[in-house]
């Protein structure tokens, strides 16, 4: 009987210890990708189609300089693949369209929105958000707000990366947004070789495109 009692002791042990593993805590995770930005868009499976869109807009070196760039991952360009295509079915229900297709100079117009000049980290930002001139002269809104998630939970609300697109030509047209025009950044501050990757959530669709 003492060697059943003895066995069961060990073996409840060895269970408690796999249900406490998530207690553990695995460090902070380090920020530093390894290589330079655009290496990092190709190695990874959710950023590789925006690598190709990069080359194909000939903004490798402005990548891959000490610049800060804001990714759309592959949904956020599948997304607009899809609304492009929707919107020629329309006309012609035999279209075909896929990112091969995407025009060289709507990306080399276009993409650039998604790279700023310089360093721009999270402690860069504030809840106010600073007016920032991209690459190819269009203006976003970055800023580092607090999102009221899980209050019954937390004292203080966690802080998220937002990219805001403006609506119109005028300054007062800020205040048009919409949901759609305000992207949370899912994950913000990887550190390349030479700048700094901020990854956009998938919801995104790239070039904050609208169907006509």
């Amino acid at each position: 009987m003492k060697k059943y009692i003895y066995i069961l002791a060990i073996s409840l042990g060895f269970i408690s210890c796999i249900d406490d593993d998530y207690l553990v805590d695995g460090g902070v995770s380090s920020p530093y990708v390894g290589t330079d930005t655009y290496t990092f868009l190709q190695s990874h499976s959710q950023l590789d189609t925006l690598a190709l869109l990069i080359e194909r807009a000939g903004l490798i070196d402005e990548v891959n300089g000490e610049n800060t760039l804001f990714a759309p991952n592959n949904l956020s360009i599948q997304k607009y693949v899809d609304a492009v295509l929707a919107d020629m079915r329309e006309d012609d229900a035999e279209a075909e369209y896929t990112v091969n297709d995407i025009p060289v100079d709507t990306l080399q117009k276009y993409m650039g929105g998604y790279i700023f000049p310089g360093k721009i980290t999270r402690e860069d930002m504030s809840n106010q958000g600073e007016i920032m001139t991209a690459l190819n002269g269009e203006q976003k809104r970055i800023s580092l707000e607090p999102r009221e998630e899980y209050t019954n939970q937390l004292s203080s609300f966690p802080e998220y990366v937002f990219f805001t697109y403006k609506k119109g030509e005028e300054w007062d047209e800020w205040d048009n947004i919409t949901d759609d025009d305000v992207i949370i950044v899912r994950t913000s501050n990887l550190l390349s070789t030479s700048g700094v990757i901020h990854v956009l959530q998938g919801t995104h669709t790239l070039f904050n495109y609208e169907r006509e």
